[in-house]
């Protein structure tokens, strides 16, 4: 007669912990492996030539990398045995089982709870991994049961589960420390470690944000009137275009649309580079890039320290009249730390070095930081994720620049704010609700969550345009609608940010002002992506929006359709709260716009491109190039690490550069080609996005402008447009002979 199976020892709870432990442990082990073999497959996958020196220069510095980010795995490890722990004592209540029982229950629970991250990360943060598997199966669902069912669904995961959990485990934990108050116990039950950890852990946390609290200047002796303050908010590669105020469909931009009917929306303004470097030097500094220096995105230690010791700059300017001063973004502000611009406080991301970019290649690879850490917590541990893109979030900045004006409000001093921030740039990250705004909910394709880029191809293949020039259309599509999101982004932001300044006392003497560094490509008539590489396809590279409410401005609601440059920033804004001018600056002020709509300062638009990534492409010429990322630039160990151009290729990269000039009507561009120069004329009224030359046309104005245009570039002497045309209407002028 057989025996009845024996029942399973009873495990002391100390060993049920152990056992926990290890399966916890365990899971972790094989996530860290994966990772590990991951990285290491990518690496070896990566063609060019940044990968040699990393490898070969930067190994030790990699290795440790993979090994500093086993403080988190460690802090998770605790997290998950505090939770699963109890679970699985609890279970053991209804059920008899052992070590076996022990072990394949704490691989479920560990099971959930990681499932739970993934479709937490899924849902809100879908273009932080390759999900589409999930997000397929997401839909399918949601087909299956109907919208309704799925958003409950989808509420019960991501908010009832884990408070189930929690109140579970909080009142397990909190019954064990009664228990061993009551038996008086000398000895701290081992599970309360787990909690007391976590405990402390976000305690110290909050140490790593405590900011030095900012010195407060005396006021003056003699009252006298309260200068205007300054607010500016950009975003990186945001264009003109976009704002439904200027006329896009789409509603983009509820935000500074309301911004533009309480002050003056300036429609056409350019910056004179597409690159945000440059842009941003020459936006603050009334300065052309050839005057101030950086002309292009990886200048060296000496161009920096000059420009810094040369340039003038607005903030130094206002400092000197007792401004706070300050740029709070996230890593497209980066090069503010090399480039402060007269900003005292410089509160950015540390994004520009080569050091910077191998962290995030091993971060990325390790799935715990995304799942667990895109918080404060996570920061404080791990200070680079503030450096990455997919970690400072719009929403960080927000919460700085409102933390930064109630202080202002409190100690009364006067400022200028600079906000900015990365929502537009490539490759146009966004939360579910933004990428879904005017996206195809059917599209399965690559750019389902962002512009899908190979950054291997982009900085090693001069000819990688070509592949992007055949995207269809539906692709193309997908990508705009992409990038409205960001738009949408962008305007809640600031919308978020005025709405805090308009509920302070600071609404009635602040200058608010709504522009970015520069546009964007999106695959118009012979250009597909990025910004700065040519003047193809129109203005979208180089057309930016200008919003700006000035307190008690006495025609609020108002356009200015005239050309205005990034150029004339600071006068204007100098202009406005009654400070002089520097004599450097090359701008003018914009006031006599805003108060007159017959104003017309006669402003012509010089332009250049930045730094080459792709072999230009224009029908029947053949332009200069020069050789890709990886070979003209190197890592100067000297200056933080940073990407530096290759002092042979300075003057390559100068020879490369295409020169534009801009009148209301006309555009004349200027590309250097193996043959020769290549002149091409665009009447922009008939032609929005310069497919046709008309020189041929329009011959006297191709003379005029050629002219002018050779003026600004060998003797950086800038031309009217009235002194262009002598005076003459251009918009009268007609096809033919004469001018």
């Amino acid at each position: 007669m057989n025996k009845p199976p024996e029942p399973p020892l009873e495990l002391s709870r100390k060993s049920v912990f152990r056992l926990v432990l290890l399966v916890v442990l365990a899971t972790l082990v094989a996530l860290f492996c994966n990772a590990l073999w991951q990285f290491a497959g990518n690496t070896y996958d990566y063609k060019n030539r940044f990968k040699d020196v990393a490898v070969g220069q930067h190994l030790l510095y990699l290795i440790w990398s993979n090994i500093e980010v086993l403080k988190g795995y460690g802090l998770v490890g605790i997290g998950f045995t505090m939770f699963v722990y109890p679970l699985v004592l609890l279970w053991r209540r209804v059920q008899t089982f052992g070590r076996w029982g022990v072990i394949w229950r704490a691989l479920l629970l560990c099971g959930m709870f990681y499932a739970f991250f993934i479709f937490r990360l899924m849902i809100e943060r879908p273009y932080f991994g390759d999900y589409s598997y999930f997000d397929t199966a997401w839909r399918k669902f949601a087909e299956w049961c109907g919208p309704v069912v799925q958003q409950v669904f989808a509420f019960f995961v991501l908010y009832v589960f884990p408070w189930i959990a929690a109140v579970i485990c909080g009142a397990f934990y909190l019954w064990e420390i009664r228990q061993a108050f009551l038996r008086k116990s000398r000895t701290f039950p081992l599970a309360l470690f787990a909690p007391l950890l976590i405990l402390a852990a976000l305690a110290i946390s909050g140490f790593g944000f405590i900011k030095e609290t900012p010195k407060v200047h005396p006021l003056p002796e003699k009252p006298r009137p309260k200068p205007k303050n300054i607010l500016i908010l950009a975003s990186d590669s945001f264009r003109a275009d976009r704002l439904s105020c200027n006329g896009y469909p789409r509603q983009t931009t509820p935000q500074i649309d309301l911004l533009a009917q309480q002050g003056v929306n300036f429609q056409r303004c350019f910056t004179p580079i597409a690159s945000t470097l440059e842009s941003l030097t020459t936006m603050f500094s009334s300065q052309y890039p050839h005057t101030h220096g950086i002309v292009h995105m990886f200048p060296n230690k000496k161009m920096v320290a000059r420009a810094n010791a040369n340039t003038p700059a607005l903030a130094s300017i206002l400092k000197q009249q007792g401004y706070d001063t300050a740029v709070i973004g996230d890593w497209c502000a980066c090069g503010f730390n090399e480039l402060p611009m007269g900003f005292d406080d410089v509160i950015v991301s540390d994004f520009d070095n080569f050091k910077i970019y191998m962290s995030e290649v091993v971060y990325l690879h390790h799935q715990i930081l995304p799942l667990f850490f895109d918080n404060n917590v996570g920061h404080w541990l791990f200070p680079k994720l503030k450096s990455f893109a997919n970690y400072m979030t719009p929403d960080v900045v927000t919460g700085q620049v409102i933390e930064r004006l109630q202080q202002r409000e409190k100690d009364e001093k006067p400022f200028i704010i600079l906000a900015f921030y990365s929502c537009t740039h490539l490759p146009y990250k966004t939360p579910r609700e933004y990428a879904e705004l005017w996206g195809d909910h059917n599209y399965k394709g690559d750019h389902k969550h962002q512009l899908a880029l190979n950054v291997d191809e982009f900085i090693g293949d001069v000819d990688i345009g070509k592949k992007w020039e055949r995207l269809p259309k539906a692709e193309v599509a997908q990508i705009v609608s992409l990038y409205d999101g960001c738009v949408r982004l962008f305007d809640d932001c600031v919308g978020q940010v005025v709405r805090a300044l308009d509920a302070s006392g600071l609404k009635d003497n602040t200058i608010v002002m709504v522009t970015s560094d520069h546009g964007d490509d999106l695959f118009e008539p012979n250009a597909t992506f990025g910004h700065g590489l040519s003047f193809n396809g129109g203005d979208q590279s180089n057309h930016i929006p200008f919003v700006i409410r000035v307190p008690g401005h006495d025609r609020p609601g108002s356009q200015v359709k005239k050309i205005v440059r990034t150029l004339d920033f600071a006068p204007t804004l100098l202009d406005l709260v009654g400070v002089p001018a520097d004599p450097g600056f090359e701008g003018v002020s914009l006031t006599p716009y805003m108060n007159d709509a017959r104003a017309d300062l006669s402003l012509p638009w010089f332009g250049e491109t930045s730094y080459l990534f792709f072999r230009r492409n224009i029908p029947g010429e053949e332009p200069l190039h020069i050789p890709p990322m990886d070979v003209t630039t190197t890592i100067d160990p000297e200056f933080d690490f940073h990407f530096v151009l290759k002092d042979k290729y300075q003057a390559d990269v100068l020879r490369t550069k295409e020169r534009c000039l801009r009148t209301e009507r006309f555009k004349l561009v200027y590309t250097p080609g193996v043959k020769g120069p290549i002149y091409r004329l665009y009447d922009t009224v008939e032609d929005k996005h310069c497919e046709h030359d008309v020189k041929a046309r329009f011959p006297m104005v191709y003379e005029k402008m050629k002219a002018a245009l050779t003026r600004w570039m060998d003797g950086h002497q800038e031309t009217t447009v009235k002194e262009i045309f002598a005076g003459e209407d251009e918009f009268a002028i007609k096809p033919g002979t004469q001018g």
